[in-house]
């Protein structure tokens, strides 16, 4: 959600809309009827500061009976909360005090189901509310550590759970066992609904594409790609037609028409050699619905995008809610089918002029009671302090304005820049302007800070920085590397610094594993190509020194070669360019070879001869 919405949802009958809305510092809930009658419902309730609500869901236990509320608590529990009452009617506690990701109640088992960021489950008794069981994921499947989203559904007869991680897990209640595991998303699953003929669909967190399953196939049926992130989906059907929403993260909706059709499957499964053939089972929105001001009252890049907070399907039309002032939801509804034909097969504007929102029609709608005091005006206000301009001098005989500004140029521009130049080493003015984007969620402001590619400027702006608006500022980044992966090198010094300084007090806040999971499967895809890369350098590594030693090898041949040693005899030399002897240097060396010869035969004929008396010679000689 956008703005203070934090989560809104439609109930099943589609009479009434819940949202929880980030008032002050404080969550409140909102539950309010869709359509006004004598019986409609405007409720606001209060949580405590210390309370933050996890998730919403409406809890619709039999047709006769009046729907609740299931609110979850980052610290473990759930509320239970009755909208026509406006008042928490029970409280259920769990031995953790983690996050509780997602409650259901069952149409199955006539139980309620919740589950948890570190992989508990738990059964309750929504009569009595009591738990009646619990186990966590881990002791199942080791691999998976927590639970998203949980639902239920009837495989072979009897009861399963869907448990919804980055896969999703078809659990056997009863054997409590795996039957089957459902090839996921990257990002953690934030939507899983069950559909009729075993079927269920599935959207991720920061994912594009839309997961159609059958439980008796563990392969994807058909998967719906939009133009951006998918926040929530919902889907519907006729007697014929079906029809899939979804909220992207620029606050439009995108519309698949028959997404339950057998026109969009296909009509053999895809071989093994044509499996990357994915363009076959792959669909595209055929209708972008956005909400607009209209251009007279358009003021900002903000009115030609109004933000849908909520869809739901009611019957043939597309029912959906925006808000105004921050926390006034509207209506309005759509048709997507008539006469067996689709409507919605091309993008639609739908202009929404600006509320009227004075609290002369109703006291109690927008949020202000006309018994009370009035609004703040501006125009009441009085003015405690100030200069009159009719108190100013007249100052034309002194120096003007020009020389003024020279005067304090020639004066102070070098203490100045001075200054700045240490304000900026020292990060102080980076911090600042930090810690404004993220308290305002201003992208384009925190894009300028992030263009600093100074590591002491980093390092001194991380050190500066709230050690909790780290845990933000690590979420942007993440989000950015994730979107363009091609900036990490520009991010990393930011990374760094922030887990370097910031590290200790990030580990020691809860729910560490939600909050960081994005950034972790980053850096993960990052890390995974470090072996690959270490095992090409080794490669390169390996030729350049064979290289080189070949190069060292032909160097010290080529010195051998070109070294010869040569008898040089100065005496001949001279006597021969003198005339004195006419010698041919081949006969002297074949003279020379001759002389060695006699030599070693002489040599040769006394060994033989000392041989002869040494065997003529006695024992007694010896």
């Amino acid at each position: 959600m956008s703005g203070p919405v934090l989560y809104s949802k439609f109930d099943s009958k589609n009479a009434h809309l819940a949202s929880v809305i980030l008032s002050l510092d404080t969550h409140q809930v909102q539950v309010k009827s869709v359509n006004p009658s004598q019986a409609s419902l405007n409720t606001s309730f209060n949580l405590d500061k210390s309370n933050r609500i996890s998730n919403l869901t409406w809890i619709f236990t039999s047709p006769d009976s009046v729907e609740l509320l299931a609110l979850c608590l980052d610290n473990g529990g759930i509320l239970i909360y009755s909208p026509h009452t406006n008042e928490v009617i029970s409280e259920l506690t769990t031995l953790t005090n983690v996050a509780v990701s997602d409650f259901h109640y069952s149409k199955v088992t006539k139980t309620a189901w919740s589950c948890d960021v570190q992989g508990g489950i738990y059964e309750w008794d929504i009569i009595s509310y009591q738990m009646l069981r619990s186990f966590k994921i881990s002791e199942i499947a080791e691999s998976v550590e927590s639970i998203n989203r949980v639902s239920s559904c009837v495989y072979n007869s009897e009861p399963h759970l869907l448990l919804a991680s980055n896969s999703i897990y078809l659990l056997n209640i009863k054997t409590r066992e795996i039957t089957r595991t459902f090839p996921g998303h990257i990002q953690p699953i934030n939507s899983i609904i069950p559909l009729k003929d075993d079927m269920f669909i599935t959207s991720a967190r920061g994912d594009r594409f839309m997961n159609l399953y059958e439980l008796k196939k563990t392969t994807t049926k058909a998967i719906f790609v939009a133009q951006a992130a998918v926040l929530s989906l919902t889907i519907g059907s006729n007697s014929n037609e079906s029809v899939l929403a979804a909220i992207v993260e620029n606050g439009s909706v995108e519309v698949f028409n028959g997404p339950l059709s057998d026109a969009n499957f296909p009509a053999v499964a895809p071989s093994r050699k044509k499996r990357k053939q994915i363009g076959a089972i792959t669909h595209s929105s055929n209708s972008t619905v956005r909400l607009s001001r209209s251009p007279a009252e358009s003021k900002n890049p903000q009115d030609a995008n109004l933000i849908i907070n909520a869809i739901s399907i009611q019957d043939d039309s597309l029912l959906f809610t925006w808000v105004e002032s921050g926390t006034i939801p509207f209506f309005d509804s759509v048709k997507w089918t008539e006469s067996g034909n689709y409507l919605l097969d091309t993008n639609k504007t739908i202009i929404k002029d600006k509320a009227d929102l004075k609290p002369t029609q109703s006291s109690s709608v927008y949020g202000h009671d006309v018994a009370a005091s009035k609004l703040y005006n501006e125009s009441h206000a009085v003015v405690n302090d100030g200069i009159s301009l009719g108190n100013l001098e007249d100052e034309s005989d002194e120096e003007t304005l020009a020389e003024k500004f020279d005067k304090l140029a020639m004066n102070k521009q070098q203490p100045q820049r001075k200054k700045k130049l240490e304000e900026n080493r020292n990060g102080m003015s980076l911090s600042i302007i930090l810690s404004q984007a993220l308290q305002n969620n201003d992208h384009s402001l925190l894009e300028t800070v992030l263009q600093t590619r100074d590591p002491q400027s980093i390092k001194n702006t991380i050190s500066r920085l709230n050690p909790y608006s780290s845990v933000i500022l690590l979420d942007r980044l993440s989000e950015r590397i994730q979107r363009q992966s091609s900036r990490f090198t520009q991010l990393n010094y930011w990374l760094k610094w922030i887990l370097v300084i910031h590290g200790s007090v990030i580990a020691s806040l809860p729910n560490l594993n939600s909050k960081l999971y994005s950034l972790h499967s980053v850096l993960a895809k990052k890390a995974d190509t470090l072996p690959r890369l270490l095992e090409l350098q080794g490669r390169l590594n390996l030729l350049y020194d064979q290289s080189s030693l070949k190069q060292n090898l032909s160097k010290e041949l080529a010195v051998e070669k070109g070294d010869e040693d040569v008898e040089y005899i100065e005496d001949l030399d001279d006597a021969q360019f003198n005339g004195e002897i006419d010698v041919d240097i081949d006969e002297l060396e074949t003279s020379e070879e001759s002389d060695v010869e006699v030599e070693d035969d002489d040599d040769t004929d006394e060994q033989i001869a000392s041989i002869d008396d040494l065997e003529n010679a006695s024992d007694v000689e010896i």
